[in-house]
């Protein structure tokens, strides 16, 4: 359920590449990104051992090997082998905090991606430390009202509902969604899922009155954008009518189970 989060970290966290010197392995890497973005990615997969093998003449710890591990821990994410994409996220974290320093956003931002793997893992425990970990990052490297904090600040939301833990959740994701709003890179599909995380927030604690209009909110940005009608999206509006029901507005309810169904995957 977290897949949307951990593809829009990633679009963000290949920004470090620019600050990175050219070089020969670079090349290697450039055919390596065209395959995984073709979808042949057991092709990808050959040629980032030729780009680490290039990367690594430059030395273990050096900036080269850091980011083929990122993008290497993307490949792995999008082959869903998750233990896997941690263990190389791992490794360009460590190389990172030696090459800039710990408090670097990049840190951050692969800070953010490695929670994110223990939370679509189910592991909370792990995933909690290291997401107030970069968000204290990121908040004081690029500011509390960045879009990048929000998704960090969504992401942690969504682990803290997991856990009930609406309370806490609910404040992470008010403050997330000013920002969004305003970012310049407007991210719909964050927005809708920031909105009904708050929306889940209010209903688990039985604040019907206040989830209802942010529910509504959301199905509206994904009744006017077909692009946001993803699986995630479509879990989160089907918990809107049975709110209804609970309220004893059962013919509201049934015509909301058939506008939903109707814009909706399956």
């Amino acid at each position: 359920m977290l897949r949307w989060l951990i593809a829009a970290f990633w679009t963000s966290i290949l920004a470090y590449d620019a600050q990175l010197p050219q070089a020969t392995w670079e090349n290697y890497l450039d055919q390596a990104i065209e395959l995984q973005n073709a979808g042949r990615l057991a092709e990808a997969e050959v040629a980032y051992v030729s780009t680490m093998q290039e990367a690594e003449r430059l030395g273990s710890e050096d900036p080269a090997v850091a980011r083929v591990y990122m993008n290497l821990g993307r490949l792995r994410t999008l082959q869903h082998d998750y233990s896997a994409a941690r263990l190389a996220l791992e490794r360009s974290l460590n190389i990172t905090e030696k090459t800039f320093r710990p408090d670097h956003f990049t840190v951050g931002l692969l800070l953010t991606n490695i929670a994110m793997i223990y939370h679509q893992q189910g592991q909370y425990s792990q995933a909690e430390p290291l997401y107030r970990r970069a968000l204290s990052v990121l908040e004081a490297a690029l500011g509390p009202t960045n879009r990048f904090t929000a998704l960090a600040e969504i992401g942690m939301a969504k682990l803290l509902l997991a856990q009930q833990r609406n309370t806490e959740a609910e404040s992470l994701v008010e403050k997330a969604i000013p920002t969004l709003e305003s970012s310049r890179e407007l991210d719909d599909q964050s927005l809708a899922i920031a909105l009904i995380s708050l929306a889940e927030a209010y209903r688990i604690d039985g604040r019907y009155a206040r989830a209802e209009p942010v529910y509504r909110r959301a199905l509206a940005m994904v009744e006017a954008k077909p692009a946001l009608r993803t699986d995630e999206i479509s879990f989160g509006l089907s918990r809107f009518p049975p709110m209804l029901r609970k309220l004893k507005r059962k013919s509201e309810a049934r015509e909301l189970d058939i506008q939903i169904k109707s814009i909706l995957p399956e």
